[in-house]
């Protein structure tokens, strides 16, 4: 297995930890808790890493084999370099959207106990 050495270039905000709570290994690559890449394991240690460049149900599913966990890391960050601006749009996008629909909503104002504005 290789080592893992984090890209250089890989700006701090980008962050690994687990994809799940029942993961034990740095499973996701995020950005503000969205995740941008995924590696998934399979049978017999074989590794897949999912690249998350659009959401929804009709967004292509991006797989890619890795070698090993650790190199399918840094293809992972290679790959977030490589659309970085397009990842950070897509990102606060949908936290702006987050921000104004759901933040916002009167239901999440009452359970964070804030006034109800009207």
């Amino acid at each position: 297995m290789t080592t893992y050495t984090r890209h250089p270039d890989l700006a701090p905000e980008f962050v690994w930890g687990p994809r799940t709570s029942f993961d034990t290994l740095p499973t996701a690559l995020t950005l503000h808790g969205e995740i941008l890449v995924s590696m998934l394991d399979g049978v017999h240690g074989q590794w897949t890493a999912r690249l998350h460049l659009e959401d929804g149900i009709h967004a292509p599913l991006i797989l890619r084999s890795c070698t090993d966990f650790n190199s399918g890391r840094h293809g992972g960050e290679r790959w977030v370099l490589r659309h970085e601006a397009e990842l950070r749009e897509k990102v606060a996008r949908k936290l702006e959207w987050i921000q104004e629909h759901v933040a916002q909503h009167p239901a999440s104002r009452a359970a964070a106990g804030l006034p109800l504005d009207r």
